[in-house]
């Protein structure tokens, strides 16, 4: 067990130990040296009822509140809904602004409204402007709690700003505006605090400042914070009003949540995961992907049988059926693997479709060779004493038909995804049972009329 995983246990053990001696004021003792997050990783392993004693044995609500927002969302939700009401009010109105608007929407919808209206109008209407925006855009991820500095102010004037708004979530960029507000630049904490005092910020400051609208997609949010290297984007609406930022930590968030869904739909088990997912549901999403692979299995067990003659003529042929459609399904898996990920990250450009198909096709033909020619001398050696009439064309068939479906394999596996690209489709969808199905008959097509030809 890891060290980081048997500490965690060790944890919760403790704290079980001291819930069943209601030993509260040692709990609170040991809570209050214990970061949010290492609470919020084993809140998990107690019943609910011990839950909110421990969120409420944790400190006060700024410290629940950060509790909470390390939660998963669906154990966040959970936790909420089991609260009185000012309770509740009181630890979402202690969270930052993004936070609080996702778990405002995904809480069910009449606590959601009753939470809100509970809370001061200032405060809902903020909530209320962040739920406006889809929730994979920046509008939707973004913090509304931003530092915003004019650019007529001098660095001295802006440093007391700074000082006097402690509930700024990230303050190392600060964000220069004019007079309407808008977007005109930005400088870093630390040449606010190097520069002379009288300095105006519109003279030090960078005008050129790399910025995001609301509706951007979270995704192209992540990418272009992982490009600049930046800890902050700031996001502004049509009119380059500044309305907001995206922190790291967001960005790390939709990097997790990006990748689990493109692994599920590469898998053909949905897009999101969903620990409260019912059995039933889970059937829905899963059942027609798993239908496409069935319809392949029958296409390629039809092929099979179109050629029996061929089988009862020699036996032997049957014994490779799986290695070949097993190779075929290898290579177009990493192929999937590399052309999906590469889209993701605009490491590959769609519009260069016949470089990175002819690529995988190179790279296919060199596999296809090799392991075409390890197989073939495998089965000429296993084949060579048994009543094999000519083991060395037997051979010679396996070796090239294992070689023509793996080539085949790599230029499908590399085609439809940057096909599904150029079509604005998920490439993500193009994988899983859609080409793991074409390549299985491509490779019992190409394996029997390849050896029907030479044996």
């Amino acid at each position: 067990m890891p060290q980081a995983q048997h500490q965690s246990h060790r944890f919760a053990d403790t704290l079980k130990r001291l819930l069943r001696r209601n030993a509260g004021p040692n709990i609170r003792k040991i809570l209050e040296r214990t970061h949010p997050v290492d609470l919020a990783g084993v809140l998990g392993q107690f019943i609910p009822d011990d839950q909110l004693r421990l969120l409420s044995l944790a400190g006060g609500n700024t410290m629940q509140a950060e509790v909470v927002s390390a939660l998963s969302m669906r154990m966040a939700t959970d936790l909420v809904e089991q609260m009185p009401l000012d309770r509740a009010v009181a630890i979402v109105r202690e969270m930052s602004g993004d936070d609080s608007a996702d778990l405002l929407g995904e809480l069910e919808e009449t606590l959601s409204a009753k939470i809100i209206e509970a809370m001061p109008v200032e405060e809902s209407e903020e909530v209320t402007e962040l739920l406006r925006y889809g929730e994979a855009t920046a509008g939707g991820i973004m913090s509304p709690d931003v530092l915003a500095i004019p650019q007529d102010m001098s660095a001295s004037e802006a440093i007391l700003t700074v000082q006097e708004s402690p509930d700024v979530e990230m303050a190392f960029y600060l964000y220069v505006v004019n007079d309407h507000d808008s977007l005109v630049g930005v400088l870093s904490l630390r040449q606010l605090v190097t520069c002379r005092p009288e300095s105006i910020i519109k003279d030090i400051m960078n005008p050129q400042v790399v910025s995001v609208k609301t509706e951007e997609d979270q995704e192209e949010v992540a990418r272009i914070v992982s490009r600049y290297d930046f800890l902050a984007v700031p996001v502004v609406d049509d009119t380059n009003r500044l309305v907001g930022m995206v922190t790291v930590d967001d960005v790390i968030d939709v990097i997790r949540e990006e990748a689990t869904e493109d692994i599920l739909k590469m898998a053909g088990a949905g897009d999101n995961y969903d620990e409260r997912r019912s059995p039933l549901r889970s059937i829905w999403l899963r059942a027609p992907w798993l239908s496409a692979a069935l319809v392949g299995g029958i296409v390629a067990s039809f092929v099979i049988t179109g050629f029996e003659e061929t089988l009862a003529r020699y036996l032997p042929l049957a014994a490779f059926i799986p290695v070949i459609i097993g190779m075929a399904g290898n290579v177009g898996t990493q192929t999937l693997a590399i052309v999906v990920r590469g889209l993701a990250t605009r490491k590959i450009d769609v519009k260069k479709f016949w470089r990175v198909v002819g690529s995988e096709i190179l790279v296919g033909s060199v596999l296809g060779i090799l392991f075409g020619v390890a197989l073939g001398a495998m089965g000429f050696f296993r084949f060579r004493g048994d009543s094999v009439a000519d083991p060395f064309l037997l051979a010679v068939a396996v070796g090239s038909a294992s070689a023509v479906a793996m080539v085949l394999a790599a230029t499908v596996a590399a085609a439809i995804p940057m096909l599904f690209a150029r079509l604005h489709i998920d490439p993500a969808v193009a994988t899983g049972p859609f080409v793991t199905t074409a390549v299985d008959i491509i490779g019992v097509i190409v394996y029997f009329n390849i050896v029907t030809a030479i044996v």
